[in-house]
């Protein structure tokens, strides 16, 4: 391993302990949770490490043999600017972050940054979520891409769905299923069967436009093939994926910014947990190439929709 791997390896372990610590020592000395951070270690033992596991390293090593994926020929990366454009790609993730969260209250997953409530956001708040996220996240890195020579004809011919299908089968198997398998089937009773005929493609066509497009480009398509050009080492690479996804999960469901004590909690919460899923989601296109892997299994088609099929049959009044 290169010295640069080790020291990025390094230098995210140091940045993750201290914010975990930092969250479970906020917890201790009295400080406000919002409605996300709380039962913060029960959900890093039952919810996240359990998806360290059985994401990133049983997909490692059972990907093992694979050959390395050819991310200048496939993403069309300039290995003389990757370093810069990787840095661009998230100070723009920040600084829009910022803009959408503290001026809009719009996060990444719909509500942003509220907890949903019967009657408490309608249609129009969907559609502009929608909209803002397709925008800013989807059409204009895809334009940026463009520019830069991506092709995304020959992007999906090369993607080896045939191999990979065992992958969305399992995954995807072992994401919705497992919650019922343990008991977590709150989000069954008092739904009918037609409304889930209809809530259900309704909610991951929403989720598709405003949540996994947009993750899907800026982090897997722009981001993880620069920063996998520069460091040519898939820990390495999947470690700053997460670290990605995490701050563009900051103004999230249930976070709370309003004052310091509630905004600290929210903020370590965030990273220690979201850094975890996007470690997950990242290895899924590190070992596949392929963007979309991710978004069938763990991020729209599965996880979504036990969340938000309640949310999108109330707000669209679905019968």
């Amino acid at each position: 391993m290169k010295k640069t791997n080790r020291s990025a390896i390094l230098l995210f372990s140091i940045f993750w302990i201290v914010v975990t610590s930092s969250y479970f020592l906020f917890v201790s000395m009295g400080f406000t949770l919002s409605s996300i951070a709380e039962d913060g270690l029960h959900s890093l033992l039952t919810i996240y490490i359990p998806v360290l596991f059985l994401v990133v390293f049983l997909l490692l090593y059972l990907t093992q043999k694979r050959e390395s994926v050819n991310w200048v020929k496939l993403y069309a990366v300039d290995k003389d600017l990757a370093k810069k454009e990787a840095y661009l790609c998230f100070l723009y993730l920040i600084i829009t972050q910022l803009i959408l969260g503290v001026g809009f209250n719009i996060g990444l997953h719909f509500p942003g940054t509220d907890i949903y409530s019967t009657g408490s956001h309608f249609q129009e708040d969907i559609l502009i979520w929608v909209i803002t996220y397709t925008i800013i996240y989807t059409i204009i890195p895809l334009l940026w891409l463009k520019k830069k020579g991506l092709s995304l004809k020959n992007l999906f011919a090369s993607f080896k769905w045939r191999r990979d299908l065992w992958i969305i089968i399992f995954y995807w198997a072992l994401d919705f299923f497992g919650p019922i398998v343990v008991g977590d089937t709150d989000f069954i009773g008092g739904i009918s069967a037609s409304q889930y005929i209809l809530g259900v493609p309704l909610g991951i066509l929403v989720n598709s436009l405003g949540a996994g497009f947009p993750v899907v480009v800026m982090m897997h398509m722009v981001f993880i093939p620069r920063i996998a050009v520069i460091f040519k080492h898939k820990i390495t690479v999947i470690l700053l994926g997460g670290l990605f996804y995490s701050f563009f999960s900051l103004f999230d469901q249930g976070v709370d910014y309003s004052n310091l004590s509630i905004g600290l909690t929210s903020f370590t919460y965030i990273i220690m947990t979201q850094t975890l899923v996007g470690m997950g989601k990242a290895t899924f296109t590190v070992v596949t190439g392929n963007p979309f892997i991710h978004f069938i299994t763990l991020h729209i088609i599965s996880a979504r929709v036990p969340f938000d099929t309640r949310m999108y049959i109330d707000i669209f009044k679905l019968k």
